[in-house]
């Protein structure tokens, strides 16, 4: 099992405990083979990482925008993936000004909420991670992590030092934005201070 694969399976185990409906959400993961016949569509070569997470799971059902995973973000399954940054995400113009600002050309998206994204950059030779960046509703993009191992070794940490809990809402809610935002630098050092205004 990989460091990722671990991470990934504690914050599943900790949903299971806490939250045990959400678990019905994950769609089964993919073979290798899948993934790559759909990532051949895609313009450059995606890091190890993004196949060692879409064979974990394809995503969530499109109810589980509160699913918490990634941040608040549903986990979108590889085809609307592949949509998104086809007709958003890398459109042209928006390919263009990255360029321009020596950023990720290519973006592949791998969760949602209304308009913001989180995607991995593309690269020309396949590597085994690549950096996370966070896009939001405008389109203007910051470094948000270094890895997508990186992004879930902070995450299961805000779950299992209670940063992460099941609000009144039901919902997984961020307790502490702040020590979220702490917790993300610890693991993903010199990326951006903050993704949002409210500290994380």
């Amino acid at each position: 099992m990989t460091e990722l694969t671990d991470a990934l399976e504690r914050i599943l185990a900790w949903r299971r405990e806490h939250k045990p409906t959400d678990c019905d959400r994950f769609k089964p993961g993919l073979s290798l083979a899948e993934i790559q016949e759909k990532l051949s569509q895609f313009p450059s070569r995606l890091p190890r990482e993004i196949y060692t997470l879409y064979q974990w799971h394809n995503g969530t059902n499109d109810d589980s925008w509160d699913c918490g995973v990634f941040v608040y973000h549903s986990f979108i399954d590889i085809d609307y993936a592949l949509q998104q940054a086809e007709e958003y995400i890398n459109e042209e113009t928006q390919s263009t000004y990255r360029e321009q600002k020596d950023l990720p050309m290519y973006l592949f998206p791998f969760c949602e909420f209304e308009g913001e994204y989180f995607a991995v950059s593309g690269a020309e030779e396949e590597r085994s991670s690549a950096p996370i960046f966070f896009i939001d509703e405008t389109g203007d993009i910051a470094l948000a992590f270094n890895s997508l191992t990186n992004m879930m070794l902070a995450l299961v940490e805000c779950y299992e030092t209670g940063i992460y809990a099941v609000g009144d809402n039901g919902f997984v809610d961020v307790v502490d934005e702040v020590a979220f935002g702490e917790i993300r630098l610890k693991y993903n050092p010199g990326t951006a201070k903050k993704l949002y205004a409210s500290g994380w």
